[in-house]
């Protein structure tokens, strides 16, 4: 918010009172930091009176009410200062760009930024430029803040950037000019719809603040302030709240309680509390407000009036649902139309809420005029791809249900695409995963409301459109990914070329947006960026020079279906509090079925809670299977896993009726849940009635029909009996014997077969090895930790364990520690193969990640593009997992595909057909992942 003056009204300019906003900024922020460093040279004398004299008078003219004229005056007195003789004279054209700088601030002030645009774009052609006065970085600044405040940003980027280079050069990088010009990037940024860039850069300057210039340093509070605003605009109050504190502290023990500066980050405070439903703080911090405005301004009510509104709104919005009486709606809709007096934010959040009112009253063309005045607000003040603009538009499509459904749809649609557009870029580019998670929880409120909407009364018309946008957030990579996917599938095996190029755009985009989404912005993560823009680069001049497009419409999974195929894509919606950092952070999760068939439109079944679905009790028996190797003789028949068919499928089966094959797309959770023993109608086993196939996304479809049987002589590499380090991990010595009996099978069918044993089995060697082979068979301990005590992410906390491996495992990027972990696998190029085989324990496993999936080996195993991946979901016997995996390759062997192969194992295994096989914890607890 910017406040124009101690007696002026409060001007709305962006969410919450932020700091000085950009047309005072040029003069104040500057300015004081100018004041603050006196280290540049002084203004000419003699030979620059008359130039001053001569500005000065324009700038009066100018802000008296002539622009026009004061602009000719500007012009004239700019002609005489660009005729001084700068060349070899510093103070001279330190003195011209300072001309330049007070003309452009006269006119910005007057509101005549497309005069101030002229003279900005003069100013850098000007003689005095040329020879790099520090003034050049203030006017360079100047010009970037005007482009910015226009919605330019792309603009005015390059020019912050040139400005933030001089600051730099002249005063360092820690030094205040260049932490406040980086402020202002921040904050366009943030203005702007780039939140997450925002973030990271408003982060990094707090944290440089703290060290170049300490925690009792003026600047350092204004970085925190910014800072927390763009972390309460992104839906972050917790994590601002600790930097309002923080500010709120140190200015009103240095400037006093009763001060301006005081005042914004207590009013901040108070939102920061409002929105985290702390209705009795908020209330506190809007009275400590008033009572700073009353005694700044006690001739003008309006100052106070600002705190009063606050009060006002926070009373309302604690009664909840509750009717308003009709003159509450009336002021809180004249707190809408005041934009003289109140900020942005607060007229947005009392239309939102006003709006509400209006259509619990039955007044619904009203409550949709005042969602859409919130949104002209929202648009003017940030952008149209911003937060609060998206939760905007989110309100309109679910208030359009009521009284236009196919309307609703066509805006849940479009807010779908849009918003996917924006996360990607978002995502791609946040600098830790609070920030990532902050932004993909505005996915989750939009997908909440849409499946919501899909599953309602009378809203069929919505499922299509609900379906295709679960297969867009299934990954990040959406139609882009999938078009691409499409592209190597028409190409293998006839333009090898273009196929690799078009596998290594595919896997270095996933890792890139694994890397950021998890926040490990480091020297790997920039690299590996480089690198998906090189092969971004290459591909699209190799598509160029053979004249191939990619395909516009991405394919759909009923295009890709036999008549008794169905996908089954599970979808986890949540609905979170303002709070994510709580210990129950989630208001309400539901999950959904996506079904899709050749013969008809997907459809979208509402399965309920999931967190009732997989009730304590089979979460349990989940938790007990991977903390120990005992078998559980009657866990097939114990009901544990019995009532998740009635939960899972048996909602579907007016769906499934004449299927025999399910493709089932896990999500969160779900991808523990052993399928294979799901109990099915007749009493048996569920994959006894169906052929079932998990897929780790809907995309796999395309290419699941590809490869799917063994390489009679395709090359296999083999791992195990491998030598840990002393001490170290507990030998398996049935792996030796495991990997011996599966290359006799290799070699009586002719197929080359590479083994790594003993103490040769390290990373660079097992690296090099995997790229010759199409089946790559590892078995050693595999491992997984739980993600949330340590902090640490997921993808350094599973993996498997190599040659040398010690008691200690540090979790970075070492080759020859003796962990393969996941983070350092998605690196890796397995494109090659057709079946990657972990035969270890619980490498099926990883955390739920925001919107949807599952972050561990399968997602690093999903990126580095293996066809497929036989893991586990627990610990396994090591002699009855050796044997189960010998059989498996037999019946490939045999001629089966890979997934009729794992199903006709678990029949012989529970059969006794594979001995130490035949308890459910050993066959039940591996799972093939295709794609």
């Amino acid at each position: 918010m910017r406040f124009a003056g101690l007696a002026a009204r409060i001007i709305a300019a962006s969410i919450g009172l932020a700091a000085l906003g950009a047309t005072l900024a040029v003069t104040t922020g500057i300015a004081a930091a100018q004041d603050a460093r006196a280290k540049r040279p002084a203004q000419g004398a003699a030979a620059t009176q008359a130039v001053t004299a001569q500005l000065k008078s324009a700038i009066a003219t100018t802000r008296g009410g002539k622009a026009e004229v004061g602009y000719a005056q500007l012009v004239a007195a700019l002609d005489a200062a660009d005729k001084l003789d700068v060349a070899g004279k510093p103070e001279d054209a330190q003195f011209v760009m300072g001309c330049y700088y007070q003309a452009t601030s006269a006119l910005r002030a007057v509101k005549r930024d497309e005069l101030a645009e002229k003279l900005f774009a003069r100013a850098m052609q000007s003689k005095a430029a040329a020879q790099s006065p520090p003034a050049n970085a203030d006017v360079l600044l100047a010009y970037a803040i005007l482009t910015s405040d226009h919605a330019r940003i792309q603009e005015a980027v390059p020019l912050y950037l040139k400005a933030i280079a001089l600051f730099n050069g002249y005063w360092g990088e820690g030094s205040e000019e260049s932490l406040i010009a980086n402020d202002k990037l921040a904050v366009a940024l943030s203005a702007n719809g780039s939140p997450a860039s925002a973030t990271n850069l408003g982060r990094r300057n707090f944290e440089l603040a703290q060290k170049a210039l300490g925690n009792d340093h003026r600047t350092t509070w204004k970085l925190a302030n910014n800072y927390a605003d763009m972390l309460r605009e992104i839906g972050a109050p917790a994590k601002a709240l600790e930097l309002d504190l923080f500010a709120i502290e140190k200015r009103a023990k240095h400037y006093g309680e009763n001060h301006l500066n005081t005042l914004v980050t207590v009013n901040n405070a108070g939102q920061d509390f409002l929105n985290l439903g702390r209705f009795d703080e908020a209330r506190r911090y809007f009275r400590r407000h008033r009572a700073i405005a009353t005694v700044l301004a006690p001739g003008d009510p309006s100052f106070a009036g600002q705190a009063d509104a606050w009060l006002f709104y926070t009373d309302m919005l604690a009664a909840g649902d509750t009717a308003m009486p009709e003159a509450n709606l009336e002021r809180l809709e004249a707190i809408v139309a005041n934009e003289e007096n109140f900020a942005d934010f607060l007229r947005i959040k009392a239309a939102v809420l006003a709006a509400g009112q209006r259509e619990q009253r039955g007044e619904r063309d009203k409550g949709l005029r005042l969602r859409e005045t919130a949104l002209k607000i929202s648009t003017r003040a940030f952008t149209a791809q911003h937060p609060v603009s998206f939760e905007i538009e989110l309100g309109i499509a679910e208030a359009l249900i009521a009284t236009d459904a196919r309307l609703a749809v066509q805006k849940f649609a479009a807010l779908d695409r849009a918003m996917f557009d924006w996360m990607k870029r978002e995502i791609g580019t946040a600098g830790d995963r609070a920030v990532a998670e902050a932004i993909r929880a505005h996915a989750d409120h939009l997908l909440f409301a849409f499946g919501r909407f899909a599953t309602g009364a009378g809203s069929a018309v919505a499922q299509p459109a609900f379906a295709a946008a679960v297969l867009r957030w299934k990954s990040l990579g959406g139609a882009d990914a999938t078009a691409l996917r499409q592209l190597e599938t028409k190409l293998a095996g006839k333009d090898e070329e273009t196929a690799r190029l078009v596998r290594t755009a595919l896997r270095l985009n996933g890792e890139k947006q694994e890397l950021f989404s998890s926040g490990n912005i480091d020297d790997w993560a920039r690299a590996v960026w480089r690198r998906q823009d090189e092969a971004e680069k290459a591909l699209d001049q190799r598509l160029a020079a053979i004249g191939v497009t990619l395909p516009r419409e991405p394919v759909r999974p009923a295009q890709l279906l036999a008549p008794r195929e169905a996908v089954v894509n599970y979808f986890i919606t949540r609905q979170w509090k303002a709070d994510r950092q709580s210990e129950a952070p989630l208001a309400a999760t539901v999950l959904y079925a996506i079904i899709d068939t050749a013969q008809a439109e997907p459809r979208v079944v509402n399965l309920g809670d999931p967190g009732r679905m997989v009730d304590v009790g089979v979460r349990t028996e989940i938790a007990r299977l991977r903390s120990t190797r005992a078998t559980v003789p009657d866990l097939a028949t114990s009901g544990r896993f019995q009532n998740l068919e009635a939960r899972l499928i048996a909602p579907l089966e007016p769906l499934l009726a004449d299927k025999t094959t399910l493709y089932i797309v896990p999500d969160g959770f779900l991808f523990a849940v052993p399928f294979a023993l799901l109990s099915g109608r007749d009493g048996g086993l569920l994959e006894d009635r169906f052929t079932i196939r998990m897929l780790t996304s809907p995309d796999a479809l395309i290419a699941i029909h590809a490869r799917e049987t063994l390489e009679q002589k395709g090359a296999i590499l083999l791992a195990g009996g491998i030598d840990y380090g002393v001490p170290g991990p507990m030998p398996l010595p049935a792996t030796k014997t495991e990997i011996e009996a599966i290359a006799r099978l290799a070699r009586a069918r002719g197929a080359a077969v590479e083994i790594l044993t003993g103490g040769g089995v390290g990373e660079t060697v097992l690296r090099k090895a995997i790229g010759k082979a199409r089946i790559a068979h590892l078995a050693t301990h595999g491992f997984y930790h739980d993600s949330t005590p340590s902090g640490l992410d997921t993808l350094w906390q599973s993996g498997i364990v190599l040659s040398g491996a010690g008691d200690l495992r540090l979790p970075v990027p070492d080759e020859a520690d003796g962990y393969l972990y996941a983070f350092e696998l998605m690196d890796w190029d397995l494109s090659g193969l057709d079946l990657l085989v972990l035969s270890a324990c619980e490498t099926g496993r990883g955390d739920e990640s925001f919107v949807s999936g599952l972050r561990g080996l399968p997602t690093a195993l999903g990126i580095a593009g293996a066809r497929r991946s036989l893991l586990t979901l627990w610990p396994v016997a090591d002699e009855g997992t050796a044997n189960f995996t010998v059989r498996f390759y037999e019946h490939l062997a045999g001629g089966l595909t890979y997934s009729d192969a794992l199903r006709q194992t678990r029949r012989d295994a529970r059969d006794g057909k594979v001995t130490g096989a035949a308890d459910p914890s050993v066959w039940a607890a591996f799972v093939l992942f295709e794609g």
